[in-house]
């Protein structure tokens, strides 16, 4: 609704979608620079224009696309109060000259973060170094060389005019050359206080048409920055007009008419303030204590009659309200299945209630309560109410003394009467001020009783919010004082295609209903379907909202079929939640044992088939039940706390935490990466196809790297940081006939031989055993590819990069957004600051993943080249593109020996060894994972292949992989029997098909 009037009330005032543009100009560069003209080219050479203005300074970058954010952590830069030089915008190839000269000079390199652009780079950007001092309010120096090609370099920034060459930085600033630019940013960071982050983002030419990003910048070195539209712009040289209900909101404040009262809420004078003051004079009289000093002249009574008889009166009291039920917040509910009803009074009569929850109520909790009947909250606290209310909860029959109640209270409970209250603390989430701001309530009715009461004091909820909740809300209390701030632009969006202005139709690819008419058929919601299709028709993160929002066909709907096998789909979902939620056992038809999961559990299971990139089964379990009946309460649970929201989908995407590391089944990528770099390293070439133990031994000595075969740990002389073997097992005992190689190290999944053996073949540590430059970062995509060749490996797998489902059916301009159900979310490095933590990284710690991406790795492998995932089949009609594998350039028998034993006697053997796969085995390969989260938890992992023709009818390769979270088990114990379940279903249906 607010969203509704700011539109509205734009469009009643004459905005139209280029008046949005002059609106958010003058809005957000009047108060830098006034009075500035500027135009925003269109069509013509992508580039750089700063535009000096007789107040400020204005840049247009036209015709660029922004590179992904790369932030550097300042303080891994400090040496004592002083920043070791950044460099930027430099090649590998410097990186060694560098080298070179410090080895002849007998120094050490001395060099920390470096971010590099690739070496086959057609970049023209100048090499920066950027310096300064620890303090995060001093200014930072930046010198720059241009490069033959950089042509004109122009450097704008906050901190004064640049000299040629070099320039000061205090908190933001611009470089730009021919055709291209980088923007920095100096940012606090909780990480590294003393210092700061830094973020930088390269700007190049880009073949889509979009928006220029155009930064105004103050003599004073104030900035702000708008993505504008072409055309010609000019700045207001004065503040421009408030809109209406501003206009009142100032009015009235200026005529003491509005005010913060004790409790912190927004008071508004009573509307019969004129007669109560007739009839009292200066008496002190309820109603009128407190506005004596209201000042009641012709104009203060036509403001009073304005805000209560005029709409936008109407408005101004709507946002007190709201500003006020999101400062005391006192809420509650039933379990399911009560039939008491509750009703609410304060001092001054009964409470207005409503069922909508204020969005900042989700970060309450860490996890969405299930069971619960839908929240009721006081809607509208008055003034006269206090700091407290009372709640009754009428019975629909006496009270026997047997009954028990169970509530969710936000507040806090004082006396009770007819009933004993039991209370505990049940607030988990991030905004809690303590454990108590959220309380459990047991109700044990007296016998006899039809009424219960309970005192009952608001939660303060104000420290509840954080910035971006004021950026939806016109009120905002500014140092004690009340002011009216805009809605920003972002509301101001055409109100053209709802969701649910385009019907769709879903199915999956054998033609079963999957969607139709608003929400998911029940075949879909009973196969954990909900969340990927669609709740309702608002969800426009869904598939169906996603389909919506791209149009519709010549018959005004759209119809799409999905790669989803419902019968597979099903069978999976029930799998992954009876073994990887709650440790039972599958008969085959029905789960039995199992535990309770701990909390935090979830999981996730894809399958797919490895030729053509079809998403067979996608399940996932552990964030909750996602129901169209809680719709409001999820929607704002899935913005405060998407890593565990009911409408992400384990399966395909991840949040970006630490459970969400795929542990040893990143050796398989390690794997690959090793076998890219052995093409050019005869010495790393003996070591995958294995030596004998004492020849590596001798290998590693003769190198200086302090390796052994027999030590549990890597550096075998490292006291406190090192890396460990699972179970502390040595590698002597792992060796085939004496020798060692990678066949061995995958399938006992040997973590000391993986980070040594990465080690040696990372350029960035001049293949010595210290020194180095680990903490290279890439700052062009791919840069790292060339010097880190798991990192090339891992890109060439699909890692860092969106992993888009479509299969190419949506339009070329569709707008993506975050968790798109459409799209995987993209498999993640962590930065690498040191030897220790590429170690952690060859072994699949420091970086987030999915079983999406996991599986899409093992499916390389076996396929001998890249596979492209999608979801989409058909879409009105148009069939997907099958994409074109990129051939893997190495040899694979190596890893593909080591996977094959990973299920036939190595770390699966348990999981794989029973009667019901015997017939598969011989077909099945596979990786087990393991990360350590905890001393007690860990994430667990299992992905693989299967050969095609090992069940009946399948032509093409299947590849899959599992995960759970908050594990005590290994990925052996607990992940792979969600495969082997899975695969032996699968293998028992099709014998019964077969014999029938």
């Amino acid at each position: 609704m607010l969203a509704w009037h700011a539109i509205r009330l734009g469009e009643a005032s004459g905005s139209t979608a280029s008046s949005a543009d002059e609106g958010r100009v003058a809005r957000l560069f009047q108060p830098l620079v006034p009075g500035a003209v500027f135009a925003v080219p269109d069509g013509g050479a992508p580039g750089v224009r700063i535009l000096p203005q007789p107040s400020g300074t204005v840049l247009v970058a036209h015709g660029l696309r922004p590179d992904p954010v790369v932030r550097v952590d300042l303080c891994t830069q400090l040496s004592g109060n002083r920043l070791v030089p950044l460099r930027i915008g430099y090649r590998f190839g410097d990186v060694e000259r560098w080298q070179r000269g410090a080895e002849e000079k007998g120094a050490p390199l001395g060099l920390r973060n470096v971010l590099l652009l690739s070496d086959s780079s057609a970049s023209a950007m100048p090499e920066l170094e950027l310096a300064g001092v620890a303090g995060q309010l001093a200014p930072l120096s930046l010198r720059w060389k241009a490069r033959p090609e950089s042509g004109s370099v122009q450097w704008l920034g906050d901190s004064g005019a640049a000299e040629p060459g070099r320039a000061a930085m205090l908190r933001q600033g611009w470089l730009a050359w021919q055709g291209a630019a980088l923007r920095l940013e100096r940012r606090r960071s909780g990480a590294c206080p003393q210092a700061g982050e830094l973020v930088v983002q390269m700007y190049r030419p880009s073949e889509r048409s979009m928006a220029s990003l155009v930064a105004a910048f103050s003599p004073h070195g104030e900035a702000a920055s708008a993505l504008l539209r072409p055309g010609r712009y000019e700045v207001p040289s004065r503040a421009p007009a408030s809109l209406e209900d501003k206009s009142l909101f100032d009015a009235l404040q200026a005529h003491g008419l509005v005010r913060i009262s004790a409790n912190g809420l927004a008071e508004l004078a009573p509307q019969d303030l004129p007669a109560w003051r007739a009839s009292s004079g200066e008496a002190r009289v309820p109603g009128l204590d407190g506005w004596q000093g209201a000042v009641l002249d012709d104009e203060g009574r036509k403001l009073l009659k304005r805000l209560y008889q005029q709409a936008d009166g109407d408005y101004v009291r709507q946002q007190a309200d709201i500003y006020n039920s999101e400062r005391q917040l006192l809420a509650w509910r039933l379990k399911d299945g009560s039939d008491a009803v509750f009703s609410a009074a304060g001092a001054a009569g009964p409470l207005p209630q409503t069922a909508a929850m204020p969005a900042s109520s989700a970060r309450l909790f860490d996890s969405l309560p299930h069971g619960w009947q839908p929240w009721s909250r006081v809607a509208r606290w008055p003034s006269a109410a206090g700091d407290g209310a009372t709640l009754t909860l009428s019975l629909p029959q006496a009270a026997s003394g047997k009954e028990t109640l169970r509530m969710l209270l936000i507040g806090r409970v004082g006396a009770a009467h007819g009933a004993a209250v039991s209370t505990q603390p049940a607030c988990t989430g991030r905004a809690c001020g303590s454990a108590g701001d959220v309380q459990a309530l047991v109700l044990n009715p007296h016998p006899g009783v039809r009424e219960i009461t309970l005192s009952v004091a608001p939660l303060d909820a104000a420290g509840m919010l954080r910035p971006e909740d004021y950026r939806y809300r016109h009120l905002v209390n500014a140092g004690g004082r009340l002011i009216w701030q805009a809605l920003p632009d972002t509301l101001r969006q055409p109100a053209a295609a709802s969701p649910a202005a385009v019907p769709v139709l879903l199915h999956d690819r054998n033609g079963t209903l999957l969607w139709s008419a608003g929400a998911p058929t029940r075949q879909a919601q009973d196969a954990g379907l909900s969340a990927m299709l669609g709740l309702n028709e608002e969800h426009a993160n869904s598939i169906a909202g996603m389909l919506a929002r791209a149009g519709m066909n010549a018959g005004g709907s759209s119809s799409a079929q999905l790669t989803i096998d419902l019968p597979l789909q099903a069978l999976s979902q029930q799998i992954l939640d009876c073994l990887a939620m709650r440790r039972g056992r599958w008969t085959g038809t029905a789960c039995t044992g199992g535990s309770a999961p701990p909390e935090g559990r979830h999981a996730g299971f894809v399958l797919l088939d490895a030729e053509n990139g079809d998403i067979l089964a996608a399940a996932g379990a552990g964030s909750g039940r996602a129901s169209a009946a809680s719709w409001a309460e999820l929607r704002d649970f899935d913005r405060a706390n998407p890593a565990r929201s009911p409408l992400r989908l384990p399966a395909l995407q991840h949040d970006g935490g630490a459970h969400q590391s795929p542990g040893s089944t990143f050796k398989v990528v390690s794997a690959l990466g090793l076998e890219m770099a052995a093409r050019s390293d005869r010495q790393l070439d003996s070591l995958l196809d294995g030596l004998p133990l004492a020849r590596i031994n001798a290998v590693a000595r003769g190198r200086g790297f302090a390796f052994d075969t027999a030590a549990p740990i890597y550096p075998a002389t490292a006291k406190q940081v090192h890396i460990t073997n699972y179970r502390e097992q040595s590698l002597d005992r792992r060796a085939q006939e004496g020798r060692l190689g990678l066949a061995q190290a995958l399938t006992y999944s040997l973590n000391t031989w993986f980070a040594w053996s990465a080690e040696l073949s990372d350029r960035s540590l001049f293949g010595q055993p210290t020194g180095g430059v680990p903490a290279v970062q890439p700052l062009e995509a791919g840069a790292l590819e060339e010097v880190r060749p798991i990192v090339a490996a891992a890109r060439l797998l699909g890692f860092e990069q969106p992993l888009r489902l479509d299969a190419g059916l949506l339009p070329p301009d569709f707008a993506w957004s975050a968790y798109d159900a459409l799209q995987g979310t993209p498999a993640h490095f962590d930065p690498i600051h040191s030897r220790h933590e590429l170690r952690q990284m060859s072994i699949g710690l420091r970086m987030q993943s999915t079983p999406l991406q996991m599986a899409l790795a093992s499916a390389a492998i076996g396929e001998g080249a890249t596979v492209t995932p999608r979801l989409l089949l058909t879409l009105n009609g148009r069939q997907a593109e099958t994409g074109t594998g990129t051939r893997l350039p190495v040899r694979l028998d190596r890893i593909r020996a080591g996977m094959k034993g990973v299920v036939d006697r190595g770390t699966a053997a348990g999981a794989f060894g029973g009667p019901a796969l015997a017939a598969l085995r011989p077909g099945l390969y596979g990786k087990t994972g393991t990360a350590p989260v905890t001393e007690q938890a860990a994430t667990v992992w299992f992905t693989g292949w299967l050969e095609p023709g090992m069940l009946p009818g399948q032509r093409h390769r299947l590849a899959f992989a599992a995960f759970a979270s908050h594990s005590d088990a290994s990925g052996g114990e607990h992940a792979a029997p969600v495969v082997a379940a899975v695969l032996a279903a699968l293998a028992r249906q099709n014998g019964e098909q077969r014999g029938k």
